[in-house]
């Protein structure tokens, strides 16, 4: 399972700590990722990025992953979508915005080694960190061995992005994966299949040997009122048998 996580007092509080440890019992499904997000509208000043935010950033996410360590999981995603590149929110400084970023995400590189968890960053177009090639870049400058990339497919295709060619280009840098959908809109969220063929992705996730998590987001779906969480997932769930079964094949 992978919980998401807007602040660590809410969604990993004691009592939704225990209610999580009871779905875990229940299901026999361990707490493999927790993805950390920061939306805009809950960081209207910005977020990594912003000089007056990011060591509260900081102290969030490092909270965050303590718990998360606590949990079992493997996998700390951040997706830092505050440090946008338009609008009210928008970094207005984007060197320094990237390098608040950098050294941010490097302290916290830092903790989730000591912690034996992977950090995953995740990227999205309209963002500081719009792309793979940004993600890269990012990654590469924090030079951890446990910081790696969040691939959401959704954001991928929104991007315009090559899908099939992201896991060849990210290689050992991969280390997490968000399946949904997309024609387009960063924030459809749609399950899989619902506009792609994911059997291309698929297999080059096979091809490259990747043992990460993989796992459904399908926010915006659910939000939007196109599915609810149980029916997106199902349908996704569908096509992704469906296309692991043509690859192999």
């Amino acid at each position: 399972m992978e919980v998401g996580v807007y602040h660590p007092d809410d969604e990993l509080s004691a009592s939704a700590v225990t209610s999580i440890e009871a779905l875990v019992e229940e299901t026999g499904l361990g707490v493999d990722a927790v993805l950390f997000s920061m939306p805009a509208e809950r960081w209207p000043d910005g977020g990594l990025a912003s000089a007056g935010e990011s060591a509260r950033a900081v102290a969030e996410i490092a909270e965050t992953a303590r718990r998360a360590a606590d949990l079992g999981a493997g996998v700390l995603g951040v997706w830092p979508g505050a440090d946008v590149l338009t609008g009210d929110a928008a970094v207005d400084d984007v060197d320094g915005g990237w390098a608040r970023t950098s050294d941010a995400l490097t302290e916290v590189g830092d903790l989730t080694g000591r912690l034996g968890l992977t950090l995953a960053v995740e990227y999205k177009p309209g963002q500081l960190i719009a792309d793979a090639e940004d993600a890269l870049r990012l990654v590469e400058d924090i030079d951890r061995a446990g910081v790696g990339v969040l691939v959401d497919t959704a954001h991928a295709f929104a991007a315009g992005e090559d899908v099939a060619a992201l896991p060849a280009r990210l290689g050992g840098r991969l280390a997490h994966v968000h399946l949904g959908d997309s024609s387009g809109d960063a924030d459809a969220d749609l399950p899989p299949g619902a506009e792609h063929d994911f059997a291309p992705f698929l297999a080059a996730l096979a091809s490259v040997g990747y043992q990460g998590v993989v796992s459904f987001d399908l926010y915006g779906a659910v939000v939007a009122g196109v599915a609810t969480g149980a029916e997106a997932s199902r349908q996704g769930l569908r096509h992704v048998r469906d296309a692991l079964t043509r690859t192999a094949q």
